[in-house]
């Protein structure tokens, strides 16, 4: 009976954090209950703390990764710099720099937005191999579907890496009025099932791309001379009501401390934080860690993440 059912049921317990199943082909990926118990001491830890700024920073593994991952930060930062790029810290990585001046305790991976310009030149200097540091990988984080964002690796180590969220200007100024029509047609847009299996990165992004100028744009020319508002692209379903910023929110923009390196953050970083996460000062429920901190980091892994960090 056991090997009839091990026909149609499969079982994988590879992954640290998750065990996958595959029944009659149907995907289910559930949270290992050590893992579900860690995360709930942690989110127990964190909240007896009544301001969210005064948790103190992580330990051990997590936060060696942390400084590593920092340490790959500014090494994208000098990039931007050489090859006059814009970009910003995003999400929980910014929101690490305003309440931590560094991660999130719990947090580990980093959250970049760049200019949609500034995104397609990246894109386009690792195509033409201009950029000179070999460690470095860029790859597409595509699901086939409605996500298609590009993400800087290291090529030693799996534990560093940065997502990179593109942004698109408008072609004018708007109101909270056609902020909320445009937001709208955003998540209206985003929620179609876009694409088949074996759609390619270069499809996706066109079709993105596409459907910006003609639904979103309206086939306007952009001017940044105007100050036009500033919006999430497609490319990535991100979980917001308000996709749409005005120019002053964003640019220009200013530098911050972030694990003891100036890095660039949205003009303003109130207006930005509050648009993501409301009340961003108060500790979420889900407070626990996420990713790599449930990896068990071999001793060769430990030892490149010191020299690295230390180099």
């Amino acid at each position: 009976m056991n090997k009839i059912l091990n026909i149609f049921i499969k079982q994988d317990k590879s992954t640290p954090s998750h065990t996958s199943y595959n029944i009659f082909g149907i995907k289910l990926r559930l949270l290992k209950p050590s893992i579900r118990k860690e995360r709930a001491k942690a989110a127990l830890f964190y909240h007896s703390f009544s301001n969210a700024s005064d948790i103190p920073p992580a330990e051990g593994n997590l936060r060696l990764i942390q400084k590593a991952n920092a340490k790959f930060l500014k090494i994208f930062d000098e990039i931007c710099t050489e090859h006059q790029l814009q970009y910003w810290l995003d999400w929980g990585t910014l929101l690490g720099a305003i309440r931590h001046k560094g991660f999130i305790p719990w947090d580990d991976d980093l959250d970049i937005a760049m200019p949609r310009d500034s995104y397609n030149k990246l894109i386009q200097l690792f195509k033409d191999n201009k950029i000179t540091n070999s460690d470095i990988y860029l790859e597409f984080e595509n699901n086939n579907y409605n996500k298609c964002f590009i993400k800087l690796g290291y090529k030693a180590s799996k534990n560093l890496f940065i997502d990179i969220f593109p942004y698109d200007y408008y072609y004018k100024a708007t109101d909270d009025n056609e902020k909320f029509e445009i937001s709208k047609t955003l998540r209206k847009k985003i929620k179609k099932n876009f694409f088949k299996s074996h759609s390619s990165v270069e499809e996706i992004t066109e079709y993105f791309r596409h459907i910006t100028n003609k639904d979103i744009l309206k086939n306007n020319n952009i001017d940044i001379a105007v100050k036009p508002s500033v919006f999430a692209g497609l490319d990535y379903p991100h979980p917001l009501t308000n996709w749409v910023y005005d120019w002053e929110n964003i640019f220009p923009l200013q530098k911050m401390e972030f694990e003891n390196f100036n890095l660039s953050v949205p003009n303003d970083t109130d207006k930005v934080l509050k648009n993501m996460f409301g009340n961003y000062m108060e500790i979420p429920k889900d407070a626990y860690p996420r990713h790599t901190s449930y990896v068990d980091i071999d001793e060769q892994e430990k030892i490149f993440l010191e020299e690295f960090v230390d180099g």
